[in-house]
């Protein structure tokens, strides 16, 4: 689940691995064993072994929903691996949707100018650290 997360980075040097990708991963994962628990009854046939894993299911949840939420630990470098493939996917969209009104061309045009230039610098501030 981690990886599909950057199926929307537009090149692979674009890739970097973040905290907030982890978040939404385990916000992906967690109701996922929920609905397993409920779907899949006779498969997990003991009850107090569920509620352990629904609950902890839920606890992970919730935590990461606050973690991204608050940015809990992420600063400036964790900020900036976040931030690349968020703008790589800004670009990615740019680049392959199928648009025909010039004044969204347009707006592309400046989309993938600017979060170039933008990824660029982040790259940079990342290479002094």
């Amino acid at each position: 689940m981690y990886l599909v997360m950057y199926t929307m980075i537009a090149s692979l040097n674009h890739f970097y691995f973040n905290l907030n990708n982890v978040y939404m991963t385990l916000m992906m994962v967690s109701p996922m064993a929920i609905l397993m628990l409920v779907f899949m009854r006779s498969m997990y046939p003991s009850k107090r072994t569920n509620l352990l894993i629904g609950g902890a299911a839920a606890l992970v949840f919730a935590v990461s929903f606050w973690g991204m939420r608050t940015q809990a630990a992420v600063g400036d470098t964790e900020f900036l691996r976040s931030m690349i493939p968020h703008h790589s996917g800004a670009i990615l969209m740019c680049q392959q949707a199928s648009l025909t009104d010039p004044e969204v061309l347009g707006l592309c045009e400046e989309i993938v100018r600017s979060q170039e230039q933008e990824i660029a610098q982040m790259k940079a501030l990342l290479a002094r650290r």
